[in-house]
């Protein structure tokens, strides 16, 4: 999956015979909540008749930056990206504050409409390619095997809206996953954090995140054949902006 995505945005960045007005290349970068799910301690894996206690993730703000090319078809365009996420979120613990973090690669290619000027709305799917999640004072017992387990690829479904301005525009965006997240018993220090045996309860996971983005330059209909075949041949960069 992770190489059909990749192979379908170089398609639509180097493949100029698709373009129908302009192409734009550009950088983007900002800031996002990733929502995952609640922690039911066992209470009586460390004390008898203790009861159990809920905690639930405090979101904590994550990042993401990346690059994004949009092809335009008058209203209409195709904006495919490849970006780098983090994200983090924390359980307050008895004892001691534990952190989970998560980071991955996405290459999201979303089908937008200008409803009118700077204002647009597009949707689409995101090919997710993530690292392991981790999770402070998790341990590998004969209760668990450590965790949290999450799968390494995903594929979810964008939202947004955006409004350019010139060069500059902003991006808010919301990303849903079809499939949940299993629940999981996780085994955790109790004398770092007071919690012992506890259950990841099943959740679907959700990303909001707000970008700002620069567009780099921007070439038309006209200038796009010049700009793929003159590329390493010239001085010229076929670009609107002084």
């Amino acid at each position: 999956m992770k190489k059909l995505a990749l192979l379908i945005v170089l398609y639509f960045i180097v493949n100029p015979s698709i373009y129908s007005q302009d192409l734009a290349f550009g950088v983007r970068g900002g800031t996002n909540y990733y929502s995952i799910g609640d922690i039911l301690s066992r209470g009586g894996s460390f004390q008898t008749g203790a009861p159990d206690e809920l905690f639930t993730p405090n979101k904590e703000f994550g990042y993401q930056l990346g690059i994004y090319t949009t092809i335009s078809f008058g209203k209409f365009f195709i904006r495919p990206e490849f970006n780098y996420a983090s994200f983090k979120n924390n359980y307050d613990f008895p004892d001691k504050n534990s952190e989970w973090k998560r980071t991955r690669v996405d290459v999201p290619i979303s089908i937008g409409y200008t409803i009118f000027e700077p204002l647009s709305v597009y949707a689409g799917p995101g090919f997710n390619f993530y690292k392991d999640a981790t999770l402070d004072g998790v341990q590998v017992t004969s209760f668990s095997d450590g965790g949290p387990d999450l799968e390494n690829t995903s594929v979810s479904f964008n939202v947004g809206l955006m409004a350019t301005f010139g060069r500059v525009g902003i991006d808010l965006r919301y990303e849903i996953y079809p499939n949940e997240a299993e629940e999981e018993l996780l085994d955790i220090i109790f004398s770092d954090y007071g919690v012992n045996l506890a259950d990841h309860r099943a959740y679907k996971p959700s990303v909001i995140s707000l970008s700002i983005y620069f567009e780099l330059f921007r070439t038309d209909e006209d200038g796009i054949s010049n700009l793929f075949s003159g590329l390493f041949r010239s001085n010229n960069c076929y670009c609107p902006y002084p």
